[in-house]
């Protein structure tokens, strides 16, 4: 059997940025934390394009007509920043300093680049990506004259999706605070607050793509051996280790970024052994959806459980 390999331009919905207003504070920050900005001194030419992301759409060849689909994997972005940086009345060596600081945060040794935008909307996103050369500053006297200087940035984002700023928690097991203010106590005291009864929680991932996520166990007291299990797919993460009061342990799903630490004390360490192997998966958020149930071996009323997660889009 042989498996063919063709690209094609993912469907989504046009996310051409064209620089008409749609984006606002355009700025790029490398891996040392050097950041450039973009504003009436770096004047975008032509916009951001983040459309047309391209898809690896796998085959294979069958005696009936066409072929056999088999799978699709989206490939990785490339993306191009055309700007002009606007002489303004500067002298050589004013324009010689700005090409200086623009090499200071475009050096590709310094990858990779977080690239961060906000949709006329307020909402405001983010990918990574890599550089895939120094700047390039055309000499010709359209590209190099007396009003400005082109330059052309050009990136492969390895990551190819698109995250919000802003991540998106969720609690199973908290304690819920039970008063107001003004606050009045009467002899018999008050409750000040009250556990959450519900072991299950609904965690709606309103991203393009799955995703994963940080999961955070917190002991108020003893804990034996906590887990978390998807109730829509029965996969379950679960710890083999006894948590004191006060411990933390988070837990990261992101694949590529996988780890299992506890904070004790200030101190943090790596239990990524505790992970009950044979049982576990690091556990993922579909699009829509995703029921969770917390658990443990011992001591369920002094367990919180939270997850975060970045929703993450393939356009926008």
């Amino acid at each position: 059997m042989i498996v063919e390999q063709k690209k094609w331009n993912a469907l989504s919905e046009d996310c051409s940025l064209d620089g008409d207003g749609m984006i606002e504070n355009l700025r790029i920050t490398n891996s040392k934390g050097d950041r450039f900005y973009f504003n009436e001194s770096h004047r975008m030419i032509s916009g951001l394009n983040l459309s047309g992301l391209l898809a690896m759409v796998n085959r294979s060849e069958s005696n009936a007509p066409g072929s056999i689909y088999q799978n699709t994997r989206i490939s990785e972005r490339d993306f191009d920043i055309e700007f002009r940086i606007m002489r303004n009345n500067f002298d050589e060596t004013m324009m010689d300093d700005k090409r200086g600081s623009m090499y200071k945060v475009f050096n590709p040794s310094h990858n990779p680049m977080r690239v961060e935008f906000e949709m006329s909307n307020g909402k405001g996103y983010y990918l990574n990506a890599e550089l895939a050369s120094a700047p390039i500053m055309p000499p010709d006297k359209t590209n190099n004259n007396a009003a400005w200087q082109s330059v052309l940035l050009q990136f492969i984002a390895t990551d190819p999706f698109i995250y919000s700023a802003e991540s998106v928690r969720a609690d199973i097991a908290l304690w819920v605070p039970a008063f107001e203010f003004p606050l009045e106590i009467p002899e018999e005291g008050i409750e000040m607050g009250y556990r959450s009864p519900s072991l299950i929680v609904n965690v709606n991932n309103d991203g393009q793509e799955s995703t994963g996520m940080m999961i955070r166990f917190n002991a108020l007291s003893e804990v034996v051996n906590p887990s978390l299990l998807n109730v829509n797919t029965y996969e379950e993460l679960k710890l083999n280790f006894t948590m004191q009061p006060g411990d933390l342990i988070e837990v990261s799903t992101y694949r590529g970024k996988r780890s299992i630490i506890l904070s004790r004390n200030n101190v943090e360490t790596n239990i990524f052994n505790s992970l009950a192997f044979e049982t576990s998966t690091f556990l993922q958020l579909d699009v829509g959806d995703n029921l969770f149930r917390y658990d443990t071996d011992d001591g369920l009323d002094y367990l919180e459980v939270s997850m975060t997660y970045t929703p993450r889009q393939i356009g926008v």
